[in-house]
């Protein structure tokens, strides 16, 4: 996918695992697999709080703060480390990396 890539987490779940923060099959912040630009609370978030959301996401682009695919870029190793900690059954080849 070509850049620039921006991530909304939306709902609660994204933010600190929402009501299934105890579960054993719930990961819980999105931060630790993938930078987030914006989180969007509620669950789910009602339509307004998307567009705000949306807004403040604009907000960002045009300031040049929203910098989540560069950090990605930059700690590469730390969130390839994250997201294969909780796929157990990590069936990828390497050189997909």
């Amino acid at each position: 996918m070509q850049n620039p890539k921006y991530v909304m987490g939306l709902g609660s779940c994204t933010i600190n695992g929402g009501m299934y923060f105890d579960s054993y099959n719930t990961i819980k912040r999105l931060d630790y697999y993938l930078p987030v630009d914006v989180y969007v609370a509620g669950c789910m978030p009602r339509p307004e709080a998307l567009i705000a959301g949306f807004e403040k996401l604009k907000t960002l682009i045009r300031a040049g703060k929203a910098e989540g695919a560069n950090e990605y870029a930059n700690r590469f190793d730390w969130y390839k480390e994250n997201q294969k900690a909780v796929i157990r059954d990590w069936d990828m080849p390497d050189y997909n990396w």
